[in-house]
């Protein structure tokens, strides 16, 4: 019996480069080529960055030669310059500006602060100093500014003569606030006075702030009193700047109440009541003189 040799049924082996290329050529190959590529370049960005930036850091093409300071009128440039921490020589690139700001606003004048790099070696120092319009009396005097913030409190350095708010307490004054709803009333008013041109701070001694009675102004010069109590105060001002024009000036008034329905209510001093009884009579002799 003869017996016959079956085919063999082999199957050549691809060959490895032909392999390797059909793999590549795949989609999910290509992927994952393009984002190692990607980490890659990425990770070279960022190397290179971080190598310049350190470079940067030390190089005296940014040391700070000049340093601005701008806006300041009560507080001197160099107090600025002292409480920003920042010097000539400095690298303009590795100061941090807000930590510039915070320590400049240890300073109770300053309101707001600006600091801008001016590339390659000067610093910007832009400062608003606050305003004061008045002083608050609570446990002593304090100066308030034209948003009616409390921000500092009066000493024998302060050479400055400012109307007195009285009347608030510190439990009129909000919990972690440095204001208060009636302090914002009378530094309104002082604004609207100062629009109106009918008294200066230096013409004003007091305001005198009421939640029941509303604000009562006293005048420097005559210590007039003047009741204007609360809301309305453009038509009341208007209404005082006649009885002032008619009198030219405050001299001989005792009280003027502007919070009355009748309208205005005028009280002269006690001397100035006795000259005006005194021209009454001399008018009623010269009168009855002229009769006879």
């Amino acid at each position: 019996m003869a017996f016959k040799k079956k085919p063999c049924n082999f199957k050549r082996k691809e060959p490895l480069i032909k392999r390797i290329t059909r793999i590549l050529k795949s989609r999910g190959a290509v992927r994952i080529v393009k984002t190692g590529a990607y980490i890659t370049a990425a990770l070279l960005f960022v190397f290179g960055a971080r190598h310049l930036y350190q470079g940067l850091l030390k190089s005296p093409y940014l040391a700070i030669k000049e340093i601005k300071v701008n806006g300041n009128k009560r507080v001197s440039s160099a107090e600025i310059l002292e409480l920003a921490g920042v010097k000539a020589g400095d690298n303009l690139l590795k100061i941090n500006t807000n930590e510039i700001k915070k320590n400049i606003r240890f300073n109770l004048w300053v309101s707001e602060i600006n600091v801008a790099r001016n590339f390659p070696d000067r610093l910007s120092i832009e400062i608003r100093e606050r305003t004061p319009v008045a002083f608050i009396n609570l446990d002593g005097l304090y100066f308030v500014d034209e948003t009616g913030i409390i921000f500092k409190k009066a000493s024998l350095e302060d050479d400055i003569d400012l109307p007195v708010i009285t009347g608030i307490t510190r439990e009129d004054i909000e919990d972690g606030a440095k204001t208060s709803e009636l302090a914002i009333k009378a530094i309104n008013l002082i604004h609207l006075l100062a629009k109106t041109g009918i008294f200066t701070n230096e013409e004003l001694s007091e305001i005198n702030v009421d939640r029941a009675y509303g604000l009562t102004l006293y005048t420097m010069q005559q210590g007039t009193r003047i009741e204007l109590g609360d809301g309305d105060f453009e038509d009341k001002l208007a209404r005082l700047e006649r009885v002032i024009h008619a009198r030219n000036g405050l001299a001989g008034i005792e009280f003027i109440g502007l919070n009355s329905n009748r309208g205005v209510v005028v009280r002269l001093a006690a001397v100035e009541q006795k000259q005006v009884k005194v021209e009454v009579k001399v008018k009623k002799v010269q009168k009855n003189s002229a009769s006879t």
